[in-house]
C-alpha cells in the first residue's frame, strides 16, 4: 500500500490468477500514466532527478515482464503500452541520460523474444501494431523509429505481404517529410536498408 510502483509490478506479476480475457493495455496505459503523474511537478514536468526515478520504475515493470512466468499478453501488452506513451512521456520530461531511448529499446527487445511463442494469428496482429505505431511521424521526429522498424524488418523478412506493407508505409512517411531533406535522405536509406536485407 506505501510503494505504489511496487504495486503495480505485483499486478504484472499476478495478472493471469485475475481470469480476465480483456486486453490489458489500457490498463497499463492508465498505470503510465498515474505514475508519470506521481513523478511530475505542478506544471506536469518531470525534471531529471525525478525523471530517473519515474524510468527506473519502469524499466523495473519492463523486467518483471520478461520473466518466463509472466503471461505473454501482459508481456506484450505492457510494451505496447509503454511504447505508445513515450512520445507523450519525451514531451514532458528532463532527458540528458536518454532514458526514453533505453526504454524503447527493452520493450522492442522484449516484443521480439515474445514473437516466437505466439500463434500465427496473434503474430499478425503484433506486427500490425507495430506497423501503426511506425507510421506515426512523432517516432521520426524523436529518433524512435528505428527500433520499431527493426522489429518490422525481422518480422516480414520471410512474408512479401508483410514486405508490401512496409515499403507502403515508408511511402506514407516519405510524403509527410515534404520539403526536409535530411529526413527525406533518412526515409530513402531506410527503404535500401530494408531491400537489402530482405533480399539477401
Amino acid at each position: 500500500m506505501q510503494d505504489a510502483d511496487f504495486r503495480d509490478t505485483l499486478l504484472i506479476c499476478f495478472a493471469d490468477l485475475l481470469g480476465s480475457d480483456t486486453p490489458s493495455e489500457p490498463k497499463y496505459q492508465q498505470m503510465l500514466a498515474d505514475m508519470t503523474q506521481r513523478h511530475a511537478n505542478a506544471e506536469g514536468y518531470i525534471h531529471a532527478s525525478s525523471a530517473l526515478h519515474l524510468t527506473e520504475a519502469i524499466r523495473k515493470m519492463l523486467a518483471v515482464a520478461r520473466k518466463a512466468t509472466t503471461p505473454t499478453r501482459e508481456t506484450t501488452d505492457l510494451c505496447l503500452a509503454v511504447i505508445s506513451d513515450l512520445p507523450t512521456l519525451a514531451g514532458k520530461m528532463e532527458d540528458p541520460e536518454e532514458h526514453i531511448y533505453s526504454l524503447m529499446r527493452t520493450s522492442c527487445t522484449t516484443l521480439w523474444e515474445c514473437y516466437s511463442v505466439l500463434p500465427a494469428e496473434r503474430q499478425q496482429a503484433l506486427f500490425e501494431r507495430i506497423l501503426q505505431e511506425y507510421a506515426k511521424p512523432v517516432y521520426l521526429d524523436l529518433d524512435l523509429d528505428n527500433a520499431l522498424l527493426s522489429l518490422l524488418k525481422d518480422w516480414a523478412q520471410r512474408d512479401t505481404k508483410r514486405q508490401r506493407a512496409c515499403l507502403h508505409q515508408l511511402e506514407q512517411l516519405l510524403k509527410t517529410v515534404e520539403q526536409d531533406h535530411w529526413r527525406k535522405n533518412y526515409l530513402l536509406e531506410q527503404t535500401n536498408s530494408l531491400l537489402s536485407f530482405w533480399k539477401a
